[in-house]
């Protein structure tokens, strides 16, 4: 019994002796300082401006000394400790108490995070808000922090305060502009958005000819006799839209659909017009004026050229792979603007030139370059023409793809018919295995809208009526905006095939699997992948693809004989989780017919 008495207290000793805060075995002497902080860790947590208050409990005090400091200076002689930082970052502040016992020291850390105020994001149309007159709209704008305490919002028209919810509904029966506006504020502070109603009588109709890329301007068209044309206006603001086509000035009476099949049959310049209105009955706007009916014009040229098709063939070129990037137009994404060891930009890619320079550097290097989520693409050309070899793969896109990770892009390929060597002509889609399928989505336009703030998710809005949010990943990425830095226009619009997303998350895993598409995509684990890359990290990986699968916009065969240039476009509007956006990468285009 006396020996288990001694052991007992022999281990208890030990035990007493080694529960301190530093894990080093001290003795107590007498009455020296004790002190025991009011943090755990001896990390504390304080925005910049906010007063940091720390009130650590003593033992033994009395007639004692105090100090605190930071960096070898004394900032305080009290019991508590009172201290503001307006710079963000890491602080280490110690604090020593001395009596006539001895002393004790303590090493504490406080970390200095920015001001999170209210951040106001709300998408508007680039040309200005405008609602019918008598009409509900409803703003549901997406604050950020709005969780902070103290968070409250107001809606002011007219100095009058008509809402404090997160919603307001606007109605106004008088045209004319109004002005709304939203106070956001928390503990942090405050921030103001003005919003501009214009309320109309009906909505401006627009109608415009697409143009090659979104950094082209011009419009024209060019082709070979016999060769046709499919012409298709973009429209705004149309409920029922009624389609009058006319070439040269004479009405085609047949001619009522959307899009419009003009084939030259001489050389020459044609013009041709697209007359929309709205098919509907015209409203009552008073007693004394009716609305009449709408009518919008738009006009394209049509040149064709006076040359066969084989007179544009460029054979003098020595290169098997790309010559030059034309241009990189990124949809929003987790690698856009991404300045780490992955993403590789610098932060000063501001300018398109900017951006079409890391590319080019990118693709010489053989590394991804992403397009970001749906309707992304980079154009490249060859300093030679890739003829069409018939049923043989003419060309090969790399990509990363791997079982369980395919990220579809889309090929589109040119010829150069005005011979101005630029990317400004007509485009043909490659067709794979999802071409006429009901769930492909042809012309799908989908507009992204610039943040109000960084690392806040960017919202997109489909032509087909859906919209959603690309997602900031914070876990994996630090840059500020997803938002290309080179777009200057605070919204823009993409536009290209869509298809069906075959994503889906493992229920048990978590897991995501990204399926792959059975032919004619980039960066796609399809059965037209080429022998050499790798299967498990998609290094390598590289699909084939053949000038005989280009199509017209009706989906009819092309027929080209050769291309000069090639425009990948990521196809899918879709996010797989916490894997992010899905989104197209490319690596290197490859002339197969040089080999």
């Amino acid at each position: 019994m006396n020996r288990f008495y001694y052991y007992f207290i022999f281990v208890i000793g030990i035990l007493l002796a080694s529960c301190n805060k530093d894990e080093v075995i001290t003795e107590e002497v007498g009455g020296q300082p004790i002190i025991e902080l009011d943090s755990e860790t001896g990390i504390y947590t304080v925005k910049a401006g906010h007063e940091l208050t720390i009130v650590p409990t003593y033992r033994n005090v009395e007639n004692a000394l105090f100090a605190w400091t930071i960096d070898g200076t004394l900032v305080s002689s009290g019991p508590s400790f009172q201290h503001t930082w307006n710079e963000c970052g890491d602080f280490y502040v110690k604090l020593r108490v001395d009596n006539t016992e001895g002393y004790a020291e303590e090493e504490l850390k406080v970390e200095v995070k920015e001001l999170t105020p209210p951040v106001i994001s709300l998408v508007l149309p680039s040309q200005g808000l405008k609602v019918v007159r008598n009409t509900d709209y409803t703003f549901t704008p997406d604050i950020q922090h709005s969780d902070v305490e103290g968070f409250k919002i107001e809606w002011i028209r007219e100095g009058k305060i008509v809402s404090t919810e997160k919603t307001y509904t606007f109605h106004e029966k008088a045209p004319g502009t109004y002005t709304v506006t939203i106070n956001a504020s928390n503990v942090d502070g405050a921030t103001t958005r003005e919003i501009d109603v214009e309320v109309v009588e009906t909505m401006p109709y627009i109608v415009k000819f697409p143009t090659p890329s979104y950094r082209q301007t011009s419009t024209d068209k060019y082709t070979f006799v016999g060769r046709p044309v499919f012409l298709r206006p973009l429209l705004e603001y149309f409920d029922h839209p009624r389609f009058e086509w006319s070439v040269d000035g004479q009405v085609m009476k047949k001619e009522t659909s959307h899009m419009f099949k003009f084939t030259p049959s001489a050389p020459g310049e044609y013009t041709v017009a697209c007359t929309v209105s709205e098919d509907a009955q015209a409203e009552k706007v008073s007693k004394n004026i009716d609305k009449g009916q709408t009518a919008v014009t738009a006009i394209v040229k049509i040149i064709c050229v006076n040359q066969k098709e084989q007179d544009g063939f460029r054979s003098s070129g020595k290169l098997q792979i790309w010559d030059k990037v034309y241009e990189y137009t990124p949809a929003p994404g987790q690698f856009i603007n991404e300045t780490s060891t992955i993403g590789g930009m610098t932060g000063n890619e501001t300018s398109p030139e900017a951006a079409v320079t890391w590319a080019t550097r990118r693709l010489k290097d053989k590394l991804h370059v992403s397009l970001g989520t749906f309707g992304g693409y980079i154009i490249v050309g060859f300093d030679h023409s890739i003829p069409n070899s018939g049923n043989r793969y003419d060309f090969s896109i790399q990509g990363n793809a791997f079982k369980g990770s395919s990220e579809p892009g889309i090929v589109w390929v040119m010829q150069d018919i005005n011979g101005n060597g630029l990317p400004d002509d007509e485009w043909y889609e490659l067709k794979g295995s999802e071409t006429g399928k009901n769930a492909t989505v042809q012309n799908l336009a989908v507009t992204y809208y610039r943040p109000e703030g960084k690392r806040m998710d960017v919202r997109w809005v489909s032509s087909d009526g859906r919209s959603g949010w690309v997602d900031y990943l914070s876990a994996y990425h630090t840059q500020d905006y997803y938002y290309p830095a080179w777009i200057a226009e605070n919204s823009y619009t993409l536009t290209g095939t869509c298809l069906a997303a075959r994503n889906t998350q493992d229920s048990q895993t978590g897991y995501w699997d990204n399926r792959a598409y059975d032919w004619g995509y980039v960066d796609n684990f399809g059965i037209d992948r080429i022998e050499g890359g790798s299967t498990v990290d998609g290094s390598g990986q590289r699909n084939g693809f053949k000038i005989s699968n280009a199509i017209h916009a009706d989906g009819s065969e092309a027929n080209l004989q050769y291309i000069d240039f090639i425009k990948v476009q990521c196809g899918v509007l879709a996010k797989s989780g916490w894997l992010g956006e899905v989104s197209t990468e490319v690596f290197s285009f490859e002339d197969l017919t040089k080999q």
